[in-house]
């Protein structure tokens, strides 16, 4: 009808709402975290920008601006894609059954945004389910993750960090100018000490490049991080040549060897910088197939009964590769719990 009617409809989401025109999470259900009766995996938004650093200005910050924003576009862009991967012939939605929660509320009060991530964390995953978790750059979604997690779980929790930087710069949280706080840099070094994380369990994948200094390794040593436990360039372009499926799985072992649980976490820059055109931090990284191929490791690894929670830290809202890559992983993962004999 011309002219158009002034209420006329020209689109109408189908799928579940999370506010707005945002869809959940794979237009999966919604769910309280209050009751998650039945479900498996459970999504949480944690829509916290962290400060630009100084050393950041500029183009350089994009893993900064704007990721209050990521979750709402991961949701969106993931609907493109359902659970069923053709070459581990599994769908991972039929095994798992997958919830989103919505987001988690971020306050002005830095410290009151920790306390409510951790809290609301620890309910997910005493639930029984996985805690999916994609927010901005570390501090509340990587610690606050962390800290929910390991209230959660009755033993040591393996950590599986994919990330090009070591994170691990001094200071302590009560140091913080709270204008300019440094979780970016600091974050991989003060989880070290919260309760339930044994830094022989800690595992870093995708070590390189200039922007580390020369006590990043040291600095985890003497949290009581095995230095056989981080993987630097060197180890994966060896692993490459030597056969890179059979290495993930050769060292994921070992770490969860007691292990009552297990969280991993993961910052796209771990990756290439030519694998995602729209956001590329580092050269000599970690191809898509290689993250996907060792979080499915770790997935089968764990099984359902040991992974505890998945995070997606630092991914700009612009990046929509990045977005996919990172779906992609969180999916290879899951399939690895499918197909573990722990499930």
């Amino acid at each position: 009808m011309w002219p158009p009617e002034a209420d006329r409809r020209v689109s109408e989401l189908l799928l579940p709402r999370h506010y707005g025109s945002v869809p959940t999470l794979f237009g999966a259900p919604e769910a309280s975290v209050d009751d998650l009766s039945g479900a498996d995996v459970a999504f949480l938004g944690i829509p916290w920008q962290a400060p630009v650093p100084d050393s950041r200005m500029g183009a350089a910050g994009a893993s900064y601006f704007g990721t209050n924003l990521t979750p709402q576009t991961f949701r969106t862009n993931s609907v493109k894609y359902g659970g069923y991967l053709p070459e581990r012939d599994v769908d991972v939605f039929d095994h798992l059954h997958f919830v989103d929660c919505g987001d988690v509320a971020v306050s002005n009060e830095l410290r009151t945004t920790f306390k409510d991530v951790a809290s609301t964390v620890e309910r997910v995953v005493r639930s029984g389910a996985i805690a999916l978790t994609c927010g901005g750059n570390s501090g509340p979604s990587t610690y606050g993750v962390l800290d929910g997690v390991g209230a959660a779980v009755d033993g040591p929790v393996a950590v599986f960090n994919f990330d090009a930087h070591g994170d691990n710069k001094g200071g302590e949280i009560d140091e913080d100018d709270p204008k300019q706080p440094t979780w970016g840099g600091t974050w991989a070094r003060r989880i070290h000490d919260l309760p339930g994380v044994d830094p022989s369990r800690y595992l870093h994948f995708g070590l390189r490049g200039p922007r580390n200094d020369a006590g990043t390794i040291r600095r985890f040593i003497e949290k009581g991080v095995n230095k056989e436990n981080i993987f630097t360039y060197e180890h994966i372009a060896r692993a490459r040549r030597s056969g890179f499926e059979q290495w993930a799985g050769d060292v994921v072992s070992p770490v969860l060897e007691d292990a009552a649980g297990a969280w991993i976490v993961v910052d796209p820059d771990v990756l290439d910088m030519s694998v995602s055109p729209e956001f590329g931090d580092e050269p000599l990284g970690m191809y898509s197939e290689e993250l996907c191929w060792a979080a499915y490791q770790i997935g089968r690894a764990a099984g359902r009964s040991r992974l505890k929670g998945i995070a997606l830290t630092a991914i700009p809202f612009s990046a929509m590769t990045a977005h996919w890559i990172m779906m992609y992983a969180l999916l290879y993962a899951l399939a690895g719990v499918v197909h573990s004999e722990r499930c």
